[in-house]
Parts: C-alpha cells; structure tokens; sequence
C-alpha cells in the first residue's frame, strides 16, 4: 500500500545572540523561502503555510530523482544563489512571477537551490521523535547532492566564533539547535534559535505616504500582530528600487480602505493612504525605540511566503533564554 505523507508546517526557531554550548550545533541561517520538499514518485515543495511552490521553481522538480528512501520529507530553504551567497532580491524576483514562459526562462538565468538540513519523514516513516543528531545522519545517508540540493554544514560547539566568521562574509546569520531536539511541527521551541547579524522583522504593510519629487512612494506604515491587534511599529521609506516603487504601488492600489487598522497618533502620519493588511514585507533595521518604533529601518522586499498574522511583535525582542 502506498504511504501518504502528512502535510507539515516547519518547526520555527526564538531569536537570540551568539553563544557558545556542546550541546548545540550551528549552521548558516539561508536567506531564502522555507520549503518542505515532499519527495515520492514527483516533488511536491510546500511554503511554510503550505503553498505549493513548485511550480514556480521547475529547475526543483526532479529532487525526487536525488534521494534514497522514499517516500522522504526534507525540511531546508529555497534560495538563489549569486557568487555563493543567497540573494533574497533574486529569489524575490523569481518567487512573485507566475507566467510559465518567464519562470522557465529565469530558471535557467537565476537557479534556485534547494539547502536542506533536516529530515522529517524517511520512507514514510516519521523520523520527528529521533534526536537532530540521528536526524542529520540520515540526511546525510539520504541525499545525492548537487546543483538543486545541497545539505546544510554544520559546527559544534562554536557558535560565538561560527557566527563572526559567517558575519565577516556578508552572510544573514546562523542557526543554533540542540543536538537532542526533536522535531516539534509548527511550534516555536527553544532548542531551535536564529541568530542575525542584522535585526531583521517580517511585518505587515498597513498604509503608505505618497513621496516627494521623482519618488511616487514616500514610505510605507507598518504594523505587527498583537493580542488580536494591529499595532504600529513605525515606517521605512528606504531600500526600495524604482521598479519595486512601482510593483509595491501597483499591489497597495488594490488593497485601498478608508480606515487604518490601528489607532494612528495625532500628527504622526502626512495625508497617510491606508490599506487592508495583507501584504508581508521585510524590513531590516538597527533597534526599538522605547515607544515601540524601529530605528533606521530599511525594506528588502515582500514575503509572499507568511501570512499577516504570523507577523507577532514577538520577533522584534531578543530571547533572554538561558544559553544551554
């Protein structure tokens, strides 16, 4: 009888800041969409909300052809690589583009790998209760590596020094997990942690302020979920291209309303444009204010791969969980 693979949300990590610990191992933190690559007779790839992307990424769908095994559930990351290094605009590029014609012509331009470094389901038996350890070898075991997938290094130990390093090469940040973790579907756990270089937030695009000059958009407001509210966090009014400027105008004039979704504070906003919030953008910045607002915050693009309310203001402080 043919064995069904259950459909998966990934297991997320807290934020926190380099530490050192042999209970724990540290791999680069990819820049990229999170996939669950569903690998049997085809290769079916799921967002993190269980959005099928494979049809936007046609060089991915032979990784099937790449393990031993099936049926296989790998857990890694969708990025595009540019001189070894992931480039989130040219994923981005290549993730928002649904035309069959112009996606096979970018995936031969622009490539995109899929980096994995867990499994979840080896054939088609649940590996999620065994230590990362376990997990990790038989990753190893599993896949044929090449050009469209790649397994993720890892370190022991070092990862105050791992982090430095990945720093020094421009690289996002790493990940530290215990190496006893199991693997806990959908849940944010403290045995998985992201360490960035730059604080950077997922957050939901609320309005926007027209700009001044050649620059038709001034800024963009921004929100993030709360108890069951929209709270204000501040707005960005740089990093855009002038494409993306016209793309994001395009979007944000289809999604128009007369109210914001928060309580704006007298004087702060300059004949604001209000908008539905539906659209994640990323936004990398330095640190919160006191009163709650990003400083020098800086747009790299929209994240079509999480929902708004996914966006909690939980990402925007540091975990001061123990380090081991």
């Amino acid at each position: 009888m043919r064995k069904v693979l259950p459909k998966i949300k990934p297991m997320l990590a807290i934020p926190a800041e380099p530490f050192n610990s042999d209970d724990f191992l540290y791999e680069i933190k990819w820049d990229g969409y999170r996939g669950l690559a569903y690998l049997e007779q085809e290769t079916t790839i799921l967002s993190r909300n269980l959005m099928d992307l494979t049809a936007r990424f046609p060089e991915l769908q032979q990784l099937h052809q790449k393990v031993s095994n099936k049926p296989v559930i790998l857990d890694g990351e969708i990025v595009v690589l540019d001189e070894g290094k992931p480039s989130f605009s040219k994923l981005q590029s290549r993730g928002k583009i649904a035309d069959s014609l112009i996606v096979k012509r970018l995936a031969k331009v622009m490539p995109a790998t899929f980096i994995a470094f867990d499994i979840l389901y080896q054939d088609g038996i649940s590996m999620m209760h065994l230590p990362l350890a376990q997990r990790k070898t038989a990753l190893e075991e599993t896949v044929e590596q090449g050009p469209d997938l790649i397994v993720s290094q890892y370190v022991y130990g070092s990862g105050i020094e791992f982090s430095e390093a990945v720093k020094k090469v421009g690289l996002e940040g790493i990940m530290a997990k215990r190496l006893d973790s199991l693997y806990t579907p959908g849940k944010r756990a403290t045995t998985w942690r992201k360490i960035r270089n730059n604080k950077t937030a997922e957050l939901v695009i609320a309005g926007w302020e027209k700009g001044d000059g050649y620059r038709r958009l001034g800024s963009l407001v921004l929100v993030c979920f709360h108890q069951g509210e929209w709270v204000y966090v501040g707005k960005v009014g740089t990093g855009f291209t002038r494409d993306e400027e016209a793309h994001l105008l395009t979007e944000l004039n289809q999604i128009k309303t007369y109210a914001a979704v928060f309580t704006p504070s007298k004087g702060e906003f300059r004949a604001p444009l209000w908008v539905k919030p539906q659209l994640v953008c990323e936004v990398t910045y330095t640190e919160v204010s006191p009163d709650g607002r990003l400083r020098h915050p800086s747009y790299q693009g929209l994240r079509e791969d999480k929902k708004p309310e996914e966006c909690t203001i939980k990402q925007l402080a540091v975990s001061h969980e123990p380090k081991t």
